[in-house]
């Protein structure tokens, strides 16, 4: 019954929004109405009293009686509170309505959301924390574009906060933790028990924007003044000032290039230094480093991570055999239990020592659930698992805590697995490889058989990656179905000032270049479909790059190809923050309206290139394209959600590219070895 009340709350105050949200940051108007939860919940007990902020707010909620906007007393109650003792909030200015510099028209929902937000039953009746969920559920089905870090749905989270069992009194961490749903789903286990001090949660976001999200997500959940930080991986990574937690969860972001992967300090690598092309395993041993000796993780990551081979198999093995190992379990999920892709996930449960954890003599296992198939799922709506579902997986693995041997194993869903068994098996962590087993394994196989179980695998990767395409483009779809023509505006109108030309020839000499490495020049040859090729770049010294400070590069810049191939572009990540445009380029800056993915995608697209190829002169061979007929080039400019979205599908594609290039390549190569096979 309280649930029922609680999503008849949530949906009269996403009513209530909904006419304002297109063509709008909802991530950030949701961050904001989870203030005003907070400041309501905090107002309600008080509304007696003749304290400044009641006075505020009830001034602000006649306002939006009288349709005029109650932003100025909004903010003036919300200042007026945050200074109380007792008021959860430790930082109000993050939120939208609070900036001073935005005029009330700017935030039009507010008068519509207060009136909804003071009906009766109020949100601080029915539960704020209920009502805030189903607000972020809302948002997440209705969201244009995701970020890196996927929400987690609550039955998810509570998997992770049932295998890590966070008490009161652990500092709980969570590195990528999104708009902060794990978190949440932690201090409710341990609000069941006592108030939770923001001191004891620490959280971080890959996404910036995502941060007053979270915080005020997390105020709503009753943590007291939560703080969470905006973080790029290599800073995070390379703390060392950080004070050991007692439990990690997170789902960071899958299979994620570590940008400046060399300013890392190796040391931070127990296991081995992870690929720059994919941070999968600078994540888990993030969260080992993390913990305390006794304490635990748990990670959500890709099945590929399981069974990948290379230099992330050999960090695998080590996670598993060293020194006792830190790997307690590995948990199967089912497909389609994410809003945003039809992936299954593993969870992996780890820990800093495993004897803290283990009875004497049990450390050489691992516990495998496969969890496949768990749950129930509707049509065209994600797959939920039950509460007995979740249940059966935390018990599951606390049954083997206490007793890690086979005799507890369920056929066709757990089974406890010595060391030296998946060592055998190239360390692979894939819990189907060992639960629901039943033929007997060859002693020995070909090479080619290994061959094609890599194969089967990258073909796994790869019908993953089509699923995840599918709903991009699924959204995509969804955005652009009542689209009429695109708009389109010259990129001289859109950013008239931000658009630069390299330096004159006069400014970098070719002398001026070192054998030694130095600053990079970015030039043509340099830019590819993928980014940056460093391979072979030029340099120049730190003084000089210096004194040509308006061509350096920031991240978020768009470099073009001034000549040549019409249409070269990559956008500047962290690694090449601060390198030098070359004199065969140019630079764009896009503004708050252009997404720097997007215009890049439309760079590469043949629209684009037959306009520059139109407006170019030169000969075929090496056509040159001037400042003045680029800044008339059109661009369709959707609203930026939308182009977002479009970034996200282009670079999914791409990756899907990639994917399939690299099956192609083994797939000719097992042609070739069988065609050269002979018999021992």
């Amino acid at each position: 019954m309280t649930e029922t009340r609680a999503a008849d709350v949530a949906d009269r105050l996403w009513r209530a929004y909904a006419p304002y949200q297109r063509g709008r940051d909802s991530a950030g108007d949701l961050a904001s109405m989870f203030a005003l939860l907070v400041l309501a919940r905090f107002v309600e007990p008080r509304l007696d009293s003749a304290d400044d902020f009641v006075k505020q707010w009830k001034r602000a909620v006649t306002e939006a009686e009288n349709r005029i906007s109650p932003v100025m007393g909004l903010r003036a109650a919300l200042s007026s509170a945050a200074r109380q003792p007792g008021f959860p909030l430790p930082d109000v200015r993050a939120f939208e309505f609070m900036n001073r510099y935005e005029q009330p028209d700017d935030v039009p929902w507010t008068a519509a959301f207060l009136l909804a937000l003071v009906q009766r039953p109020t949100p601080a009746e029915v539960g704020a924390a209920d009502v805030a969920a189903l607000l972020l559920d809302r948002h997440l089905q209705e969201s244009t574009v995701t970020a890196g870090e996927f929400p987690v749905p609550p039955a998810v989270a509570r998997v992770l906060v049932g295998l890590t069992a966070p008490r009161p009194g652990d500092r709980v961490l969570d590195p990528a933790c999104g708009s902060g749903g794990l978190l949440a789903a932690a201090v409710a286990r341990i609000a069941e028990h006592s108030r939770v001090d923001g001191a004891f949660v620490e959280a971080y976001t890959t996404d910036h924007a995502n941060a007053d999200l979270a915080m005020a997500n997390l105020a709503v959940h009753g943590v007291d003044r939560p703080v969470v930080r905006g973080s790029d991986p290599v800073s995070l990574f390379n703390r060392h000032d950080t004070p050991e937690v007692d439990v990690v969860i997170s789902n960071p972001p899958f299979n994620r290039r570590i940008e400046n992967v060399a300013k890392i300090d190796p040391a931070r690598w127990r296991f081995g230094t992870p690929p720059a092309s994919n941070a999968n395993f600078a994540w888990l041993q993030f969260a080992v480093n993390r913990l305390s000796p006794g304490g635990i993780a748990a990670m959500i990551m890709p099945p590929a991570a399981a069974w990948s081979g290379g230099g992330e198999a050999d960090i695998r093995r080590k996670m598993i055999g060293e020194n006792g190992g830190v790997v307690l379990a590995v948990i199967a999920l089912p497909p389609n239990l994410f809003a945003d892709t039809a992936v299954p996930v593993h969870v992996w449960v780890l820990a800093r020592d495993k004897a803290h954890h283990l009875p004497p003599g049990g450390t050489d296992s691992v516990l495998f659930v496969d969890g496949g198939r768990l749950g129930r799922q509707a049509p065209r709506r994600p797959r939920i698992l039950t509460a007995d579902d979740v249940d059966r997986i935390a018990d599951r693995l606390r049954e083997w805590l206490r007793s890690p041997g086979t005799d507890s194993d369920e056929a066709g869903f757990s089974r406890s697995v010595k060391h030296e068994e998946i060592l055998e098996n190239d360390g692979s962590l894939d819990p189907r490889l060992y639960v629901n087993v039943e033929r007997e394994r060859p002693a020995a196989a070909p090479d080619l058989t290994r061959a094609l179980e890599a194969l089967e695998h990258h073909v796994r990767e790869t019908a993953f990656s089509s699923a995840e395409l599918a709903e991009s483009l699924a959204r995509y779809e969804r955005l652009t179905r009542n689209e009429t023509t695109l708009p389109r505006q010259t990129l001289g109108t859109i950013a008239a000032d931000l658009l630069v030309a390299g330096p004159s020839g006069s400014h970098i000499r070719a002398e001026d270049y070192l054998e030694a490495p130095g600053v990079p020049v970015v030039m043509p040859k340099d830019l590819t479909d993928d980014g940056f090729d460093a391979t072979g770049i030029r340099q120049i010294t730190e003084d000089h790059a210096r004194r040509l400070d308006r061509f350096r590069l920031r991240r978020g810049d768009v470099v073009l190809a001034r000549r040549g191939e019409l249409g070269r572009c990559a956008v500047v990540r962290e690694e090449q923050d601060g390198w030098v445009c070359g004199t065969g380029c140019f630079i764009l800056r896009p503004t708050d309206g252009l997404d720097a993915d997007y215009f890049a995608a439309h760079l590469r697209g043949a629209e684009a290139r037959d306009w520059l190829s139109t407006h170019s002169t030169g000969s075929t061979g090496m056509k040159t394209i001037s400042l003045a007929a680029l800044r008339k080039l059109p661009v369709p400019l959707p609203d930026l959600g939308t182009q977002q979205a479009i970034a996200a599908m282009m670079a999914r594609l791409d990756h899907h590219k990639r994917l399939l290039r690299e099956q192609l390549d083994l797939t000719q190569a097992i042609r070739r070895d069988a065609l050269n096979w002979r018999p021992a």
